[in-house]
């Protein structure tokens, strides 16, 4: 199995806390753009250890990566496109801010005042690539 899907897998196994108050449970795949799309197209994969990576549905890897944090009313991110050339490099910390928030959707804007919307897609909407060997 692709070792992102692997990664994907663990990270979202462990169960959702309870919620009684505060914002939905963030991690999990997230397709990007107006329509919820998990089939095909790009999508965050936010992992519960703070990490997120971006890809394309269903099987290519990372394009990017960073480091995510769930402030209730803005997602906090760090951002580095492959293949790392900044890897050494503090990344400037951005903020999505949450204009709608449902378990299944978020719409936000970033911070050029972009609409991004996410749609929450099932965890196996992220497959691993045919091409790739077995590990």
């Amino acid at each position: 199995m692709h070792r992102l899907a692997l990664l994907v897998a663990g990270a979202l196994a462990a169960p959702a806390p309870a919620q009684t108050f505060g914002p939905p449970y963030m991690p999990g795949v997230w397709s990007l753009g107006e329509t919820r799309n998990c089939e095909t197209g790009p999508a965050w994969v936010f992992l519960a250890d703070g990490y997120y990576v971006e890809v394309q549905l269903p099987d290519r890897g990372p394009s990017a990566t960073g480091l995510w944090k769930d402030e209730g009313k803005a997602i906090a991110y760090t951002h580095s496109h492959m293949p790392y050339k900044d890897m050494m490099t503090p990344n400037e910390l951005k903020r999505l801010t949450i204009e709608e928030r449902t378990a299944d959707k978020l719409v936000t804007r970033n911070y050029r005042g972009v609409a991004r919307v996410f749609h929450r897609c099932p965890e196996n909407a992220l497959k691993a690539n045919a091409a790739q060997g077995e590990h």
